[in-house]
């Protein structure tokens, strides 16, 4: 009955297992544990991100050359574009229009030896979402350069992209992201509007910040600190459970047979 009360993972075991099997590949593809051992975890405070005076475009470049910085890709060629902003959503007054194909949030893409990234205009005023999404399309490039697939393979590429991110010290703004909900009031009409941003869930996102956290040696607390508050205690449980599972964590992900998930 005791079992009954101890922490569970936020995730399903098969997720996991792929949790710790991307973990695997994107170890053996960029650097091991030494390349998460120097990683920071990036958090929405002014140490990595200060106060700017740059509005438009200007604060979409400074905002992407800080990612890129802090992603280990400084030196990397990439061309940052705008592209397609959000549709007016009024119609007439008191009547809202919810596009089911709204402009993505960010692309990444290359043509002729050149590499360019887009993202959503109308994410400037959500700066710690355009951050997400700068990270998710840096993650794109990086996985870009990889001489294996993924595990899962061409299926799971994005959701190894949102892993790739969290690899790189995203997995905060990845998993405050992941689901926006908020009030609106404009031109007569009112409401609340949900977006999802991303592929993987919310849980899994905390679960892959919790393995992030105990391979890097980071201060959980730290972690913790700056998740939405619904999110911190799958994020500690997600802590708990690997923890006791898995007390030599990175030999355990460098066990992993990844042969089994191609």
């Amino acid at each position: 009955m005791l079992s009954l009360f101890k922490p569970r993972l936020p995730v399903d075991a098969e997720e996991f297992e792929w949790l710790l099997a991307g973990f695997a590949w994107l170890m053996r593809e960029f650097g091991g544990v030494e390349r998460i051992e120097v990683t920071p975890l990036v958090l929405p405070t002014l140490a990595f991100f200060p106060p700017s005076k740059l509005e438009g475009h200007d604060r979409a470049l400074e905002l992407f050359g800080q990612v890129k910085a802090l992603c280990g890709m400084a030196d990397w060629q990439c061309d940052l574009l705008p592209g397609a902003a959000e549709r007016e959503r009024q119609i007439v007054t008191a009547h809202a229009l919810r596009h089911h194909s709204s402009p993505p949030l960010g692309t990444f893409g290359h043509d002729n030896g050149r590499y360019y990234i887009t993202y959503n205009p109308s994410t400037l005023a959500q700066p710690p979402s355009l951050v997400a999404t700068f990270a998710h399309e840096l993650s794109h490039y990086l996985l870009h350069t990889a001489e294996t697939s993924p595990p899962g393979g061409r299926e799971l590429r994005e959701h190894a992209t949102d892993l790739g991110a969290v690899f790189m010290g995203f997995g905060t703004f990845l998993a405050n992201s992941a689901k926006s909900f908020r009030q609106f009031q404009n031109f007569g009409e009112q409401g609340w509007e949900m977006r999802g941003q991303g592929y993987l869930s919310e849980n899994a996102l905390v679960t892959a910040l919790a393995l992030f956290v105990l391979l890097s040696g980071t201060d959980a607390a730290a972690a913790e600190r700056d998740l939405k508050d619904y999110l911190r205690k799958p994020f500690r449980a997600a802590l708990a459970v690997i923890r006791r599972g898995y007390p030599h964590l990175a030999a355990s992900i460098a066990a992993v047979d990844l042969g089994e998930w191609r």
